[in-house]
């Protein structure tokens, strides 16, 4: 009982919220209220701007850089975030078996078999289809490189509108979180907005013995997937037998990362 009632509490603050913002911002900057008086949180703001679906997930990002991280994210996208936004756990259960999904392992395990013929003592490996929504935010809330940029940018965020507690006018910060560029990028696209949530993009991953040689780990991209070559050796088992693969993500540099189009089209492939 006491989940359903903190659960709803928290519809019902976040809803009372997003539609007291949407007034200040329809009104302009000369009608927006002072948030030091109005019984609006730091929490409040940053959930409320947070263009649709995009607020459910972000509550669940307790690290304030890490969630003004992502944030950026969905301000910049705006209106087309729902369009790449990942699959619900229904939607996922539709796709799986589906035509949709047996012709996409088709493809999958002819890009393996052309690679571990191709590569003797070695051979492709690949971690699911779909990635869920609850997956994407544990990644987010844990990774490293998330981490690095997530603490550049509350920096930046306490340097631009004030100490830990400060609440600022949402126009504006909507305004930065558009212009924020950081130095630090992570290597992890945010929770809801990466094509591995549509079954959309694929991690080719390289194993030895059983075990994961080369994988999707940015700490690796030079010493082995470049030093090595397994960029290219990958990048030829695609070009042979898979025509609907699309890449490798430039940016980040993921040379195991393929995006995944039934009608591949170079145009499609994405990055933040």
């Amino acid at each position: 009982m006491t989940e359903i009632w903190q659960k709803t509490g928290r519809q019902w603050r976040l809803a009372l919220c997003t539609m007291m913002i949407a007034a200040a911002l329809a009104a302009g900057p000369s009608c927006t209220p002072s948030f030091a008086s109005a019984p609006a949180s730091l929490e409040d703001v940053l959930t409320a701007i947070a263009p649709p679906p995009s607020a459910e997930a972000l509550v669940l990002i307790p690290d304030r850089g890490r969630k003004l991280l992502a944030l950026r994210s969905y301000v910049r996208s705006g209106a087309a975030l729902a369009q790449r936004w990942s699959w619900t756990d229904a939607e996922i259960k539709a796709f799986a078996g589906s035509p949709g999904e047996q012709a996409l392992l088709a493809e999958v395990n002819a890009v393996k078999a052309h690679f571990n013929d191709a590569n003797p003592g070695h051979e492709l490996y690949v971690h699911g289809t779909t990635r869920s929504l609850d997956e994407q935010i544990a990644k987010w809330n844990s990774n490293e490189s998330v981490g690095a940029a997530a603490a550049e940018m509350e920096a930046a965020f306490t340097a631009a509108f004030g100490e830990a507690g400060a609440v600022p006018d949402p126009k504006k910060l909507a305004q930065w979180l558009r212009g924020y560029q950081p130095s630090k990028r992570p290597n992890l696209a945010a929770p809801g907005m990466t094509l591995h949530g549509r079954a959309s993009a694929i991690d080719f991953q390289v194993m030895k013995d059983g075990r994961i040689y080369a994988g999707a780990n940015g700490k690796q991209v030079e010493s082995i997937w470049r030093a090595e070559g397994w960029d290219q050796k990958l990048k030829a088992s695609i070009t042979a037998a898979g025509p609907s693969f699309v890449g490798p993500l430039a940016n980040p540099d993921e040379p195991w990362h393929y995006d995944y189009h039934p009608k591949a089209d170079a145009s499609l492939a994405t990055a933040d």
